[in-house]
């Protein structure tokens, strides 16, 4: 009888899940004869430029590849293990951050003069709740209706490499800041876009303790450089390493293949028991922490679509989420799911 109701409830003029398809790299390489190619070894991606790097570490694909990840790469980009096959690429990264300056910009049009006193900033507030080495978070400081980037990892390597990647690139160091914390501590930190009074909605959690600095320009900390508002909340978690394909085709699901660590230790933390969240209770988390519910999840090619929309339906949602295929150079690379009430 529930399942009954539930079913009257959509309207498929009007579908609940929306599948939109973007080719982020524009066309699709035009090869008129394959006589003369030959293949290229060794991460050669025809510049002649071979992988110097051990292929246990970096793998010839995404040396081949670094480009896309970030085009100014050869101006010395830094990236660790684990960021090789993680980071977003460059043209993905941008056309992310477009979509929240549209999506935001198209109900927000007007701010309010409290909207602006509560953010501190002219501009929407966007936390990259898992920062990693910047791809998204220099993406984002590029767009100037986005006034502030709030970078958070739980590994101050992969911060300092950020706050580098994002000194590249120009960056404006009074429109990042960067903190070192776990995510999910964070996201627990803030309720419907504001920060909550105490420092978190978990009674008898602690706020950890972090040491400042000021890396090539950028602060480093820990939530005392959080600000009192936030618009949008961005999720990139870690998908799994490179095994996350082997789930399969479509059977990739947000309950099972996304585990984090909620312990609020650093990486180099005492030996506390590891108490994990879900992907689906990391988007509840999102969901209750930014305001009107903006989340973005960044999801892996093989995620199932109908598992995000019951995940998305259970946290909430009633106005429909969009789930955007990512194209490069004519291959489906990631997904994007866009939620918003």
């Amino acid at each position: 009888e529930t399942n009954k109701t539930q079913r009257a409830t959509f309207n498929m003029d009007n579908p609940f899940i929306q599948i939109t398809r973007d080719a982020s790299a524009k066309g699709v390489p035009q090869i008129t004869s394959l006589k003369h190619m030959r293949n290229l070894t060794n991460g050669d991606s025809g510049d002649g430029i071979v992988n110097p790097h051990p292929k246990s570490e970096v793998a010839d694909k995404y040396w081949a590849q670094r480009k896309r990840l970030f085009s100014r790469y050869d101006d010395g980009v830094r990236l660790d293990k684990e960021s090789w096959y993680s980071v977003t690429p460059e043209a993905i990264a941008g056309h992310i951050a477009n979509r929240v300056v549209e999506g935001h910009l198209a109900n927000d049009s007007n701010p309010t003069q409290s909207d602006e006193e509560e953010n501190g900033t002219k501009g929407i507030v966007v936390l990259d709740a898992f920062c990693g080495v910047g791809g998204n978070a220099i993406g984002f400081a590029d767009k100037k209706d986005i006034a502030l980037v709030v970078c958070v990892d739980i590994d101050r390597n992969k911060l300092k490499m950020a706050a580098h990647n994002a000194s590249i690139y120009g960056v404006d160091p009074s429109r990042v800041v960067f903190i070192e914390a776990n995510a999910v501590g964070v996201l627990r930190s803030y309720s419907d876009g504001k920060r909550v009074e105490g420092g978190s909605s978990e009674p008898n959690v602690p706020v950890p303790s972090v040491e400042k600095e000021v890396y090539e320009g950028y602060e480093i900390g820990g939530f005392d450089l959080l600000p009192p508002a936030i618009d949008v909340v961005f999720l990139s978690p870690p998908w799994g390493g490179v095994e996350y394909l082997k789930v399969g085709d479509s059977n990739y699901e947000l309950s099972t293949c996304i585990k984090i660590n909620s312990t609020p230790t650093s990486i180099s933390g005492a030996d506390n028991e590891a108490v994990t969240v879900d992907g689906d209770e990391l988007l509840e988390l999102s969901a209750k922490a930014s305001k009107n519910k903006s989340v973005i999840y960044f999801l892996p090619k093989n995620v199932n679509g109908v598992n995000i929309g019951l995940s998305s339906w259970k946290v909430g949602y009633r106005k429909g989420i969009e789930i955007e295929n990512n194209l490069l150079n004519g291959k489906l690379k990631t997904v994007t799911v866009y939620l918003k009430e």
